[in-house]
């Protein structure tokens, strides 16, 4: 497998408002990273896009140790692990300064057929070049911890998709359903708790302009999330959190 590494610089608009790196953002950096490593190969968005395909995450699992701050330089790898011709698997890791592992994301990938909005064969050239493992199983994340039906609601909140949300796959960029799943959480509770476990599974993708109602049932440390369009689980959230 060939392993990419890029460094990065947490910037003022990458933080919250305890001066660390926000959990969208992770996903962000993530996501940039694997694009960064797609470019250097030749195989980048303009050239999956050019033959009507794109890379969508159906699956992310974030470990957090601790999360960087302000100011702080660190170093994100990625490389793709295993794959077959439905799915793939990628890691990312995070690196502080003094070389201690930061932040894990193990992510899920498929392939989307860009006029269906379907899921399709991945084509060989799109993965040879980063050298995985091929198997004929792509082993699964364990799914997020889902809300019961006779579970208590917590919080409830519902926002339109803005132009902003989204991304060149023509649908919501997914590091946004992590705002959207922790926002209503509200600022005392986010300022007071770490997460240190987020699970996030993406069911159905939301284009421009549909209004989402985010659903979050809480017990002790953990926070269970629905994202729902309409009658349609878009997307499920598990957060374990601790005390700041």
């Amino acid at each position: 497998m060939r392993i990419y590494e890029t460094k990065h610089e947490i910037l003022d608009d990458e933080i919250d408002v305890t001066g660390k790196l926000t959990l969208p953002k992770i996903l962000s950096l993530s996501i940039g990273a694997s694009t960064k490593q797609s470019l250097a190969y030749g195989v980048g968005p303009e050239y999956t896009h050019e033959v009507g395909l794109g890379w969508i995450v159906l699956q992310h699992v974030i470990t957090i140790n601790r999360r960087p701050e302000y100011g702080e330089t660190i170093t994100i790898s990625t490389h793709g692990k295993e794959f077959n011709p439905f799915l793939a698997k990628r890691d990312y890791t995070f690196v502080d300064e003094q070389g201690y592992k930061i932040i894990q994301v193990d992510s899920l990938y498929a392939m989307l057929d860009m006029k269906k909005r379907k899921m399709a064969r991945i084509p060989a050239d799109l993965v040879d070049v980063f050298d995985p493992d091929q198997v004929k199983r792509v082993p699964h994340p364990d799914t997020p911890d889902r809300i019961a039906e006779d579970e208590a609601i917590t919080y409830e909140q519902a926002y339109q998709v803005r132009y902003s949300d989204i991304d060149s796959n023509q649908h919501v960029n997914n590091a946004r359903y992590l705002d959207w799943a922790q926002d209503p959480l509200g600022m005392d509770f986010l300022r007071t708790h770490e997460p240190k476990e987020v699970n996030i599974k993406f069911e159905h993708e939301v284009r421009w302009g549909e209004m989402i109602d985010v659903k979050i049932a809480q017990q002790a440390n953990e926070t269970k999330h629905q994202i729902w369009y309409g009658n349609e689980l878009s997307a499920e959230v598990a957060i374990k959190w601790t005390q700041a």
